[in-house]
């Protein structure tokens, strides 16, 4: 029988699931309670009101609904069809087509729209993400807790409705769902490969310490950019810690609770056929990228990307250069604290680098205007957690005795569904919170970390291949 490291913290949550998911969730709920009740502003209790909501509408129905839509593809067309049509039919009536519009309290139609969308994406890319979301289903109900202990440590210390609050939030919330789908996705392996159902469950939650630990950092990385810009070159030490704190207690929560929840779980074998019939599904559809993407197609397009970049810089510049410099710098050291692996740091800098590069020249020659700086920062911290899912997939699928194209293969295989759910969750949590805050750029903020991601992803592959290549000669 195959073994995995467990750890301390997954054999907790594995072997005494009751006992380690209670006590976390008795403490969030607890720390809410005592922020809503000593908080002076009434307002307060209303604004966690409006994000349970917003997430529940936004993120967590359509991600139950995409879990289980129909796996052969006729099938999964006509429920995405009629899901469409009625859909379609119920934003329309909220926007007052059919007449006056009726009022849902506290679900505007961007929120409708906002859960439709996702779950229109999730549901296009089943074959690829499904086992994952089912077996992370949990994922958005659990962060949904630990941000609203993490909302009610913020309303003790009076910080809930700073400047930071929505976008410290968002990173929290967004990071922590993929963290628990994580959980799951690595669960779905190693059962696969013979593993007990506790045992994987085990693995899985000490597999996701890594993850967990990068989106607290890079939490800390955004507080401090932004506190340094807003407080005149000092840091605000307690703005800094609520935002830390909201992450901490977001990945700590979902990390406990999935894994708890899989250990609990009485799983069939199904689990592991569609897990294997997943890979041999991406393996097929990635040859045609495979017989394009040789090493030195690799190395050149790298080569050129990076002439372009240069060219991208000149010509429109690059916003706050020196506090994405300092930015970058906290991404590299915390992946490198988090990983533990220098080439997976420098990648993620170096695809986040070129990402934000474009995307300013995109939104320059479209005449779009580019968020402020906090917002921008948020979708910057939001895309370093994005990638990281690839990053860490291609840490992991490294190995002396394989070419740079079978490295790249097996990461996209594994990384490639966890970074398209991170991209999905982070603009729809964006927009959930954008609304629950009142927050008025977080749509545009959206917007922005769409494009920055998006292109991250075009790059990832190709310089997974040349830094791969480039790694086996040294």
């Amino acid at each position: 029988m195959p073994g995995a490291p467990s750890g301390f913290l997954g054999k907790l949550s594995a072997e005494r699931p009751m006992l380690a998911t209670g006590v976390l969730a008795l403490g969030m709920t607890a720390l809410c309670i005592l922020g809503a009740r000593s908080s002076p502003a009434p307002a307060d209790s209303g604004l966690l009101s409006r994000l349970v909501l917003s997430v529940i509408v936004a993120l967590c129905i359509p991600i139950a609904l995409a879990a289980f839509a129909p796996q052969k593809l006729w099938f999964r067309i006509l429920f995405l069809a009629v899901t469409l049509v009625l859909g379609a039919l119920l934003s329309a009536m909220l926007f007052g087509a059919f007449g006056s519009a009726p009022t849902i309290p506290g679900v505007p139609p961007l929120i409708v729209g906002t859960g439709l969308g996702f779950f229109l994406f999730l549901t296009a890319l089943a074959p690829l993400v499904r086992s994952a979301l089912r077996l992370g289903l949990l994922a958005p109900i659990i962060a949904v807790l630990g941000a609203a202990g993490a909302m009610g440590y913020l309303a003790l210390e009076g910080i809930l409705f700073s400047p930071l609050s929505a976008g410290g939030l968002t990173i929290a919330l967004a990071g922590g769902i993929c963290i628990g789908v994580g959980v799951g996705a690595d669960y779905a392996q190693l059962f696969a490969k013979g593993l007990a159902p506790r045992a994987a469950a085990a693995a899985a939650g000490h597999a996701a310490l890594a993850p967990a630990a990068f989106t607290i950092l890079a939490a800390a990385a955004y507080a401090m950019i932004v506190t340094l810009e807003f407080n005149y070159g000092a840091v605000d030490w307690r703005i800094f810690l609520g935002v830390v704190a909201a992450a901490l207690f977001t990945s700590a929560t979902v990390l406990v609770g999935a894994t708890a929840a899989l250990a609990l779980m009485r799983p069939s074998e199904q689990i592991a056929v569609d897990e294997n019939h997943r890979r041999q599904r991406f393996f097929v559809s990635w040859r045609p990228f495979r017989r394009r993407l040789p090493v030195t197609t690799a190395s050149a397009a790298s080569v050129i990307v990076g002439v372009l970049v240069i060219i991208a810089a000149f010509e429109v510049g690059i916003r706050d250069a020196m506090s994405l410099a300092m930015f970058l710098a906290l991404i590299l050291v915390a992946s490198g604290a988090a990983f533990v692996s220098v080439r997976t740091s420098f990648l993620i800098v170096v695809i986040l680098f070129a990402s934000t590069v474009f995307a300013g020249y995109v939104f320059a020659i479209t005449g779009l205007t580019l968020p402020s700086l906090s917002e921008r920062f948020a979708a910057l911290t939001l895309a370093a957690i994005a990638l990281s899912q690839l990053t860490l997939s291609w840490r992991n699928a490294g190995d002396i005795w394989r070419n740079a194209r079978d490295i790249a293969q097996n990461a996209m295989c594994d990384g490639l569904r966890r970074f398209l759910i991170a991209l999905g969750v982070g603009a729809a949590t964006l927009i959930a919170v954008a609304h629950a805050f009142e927050w008025e750029a977080g749509v545009a903020t959206a917007g922005y970390f769409a494009v920055v991601a998006a292109i991250g992803q075009i790059l990832a592959p190709v310089m997974m291949v040349a830094l791969s290549a480039q790694s086996q000669r040294i």
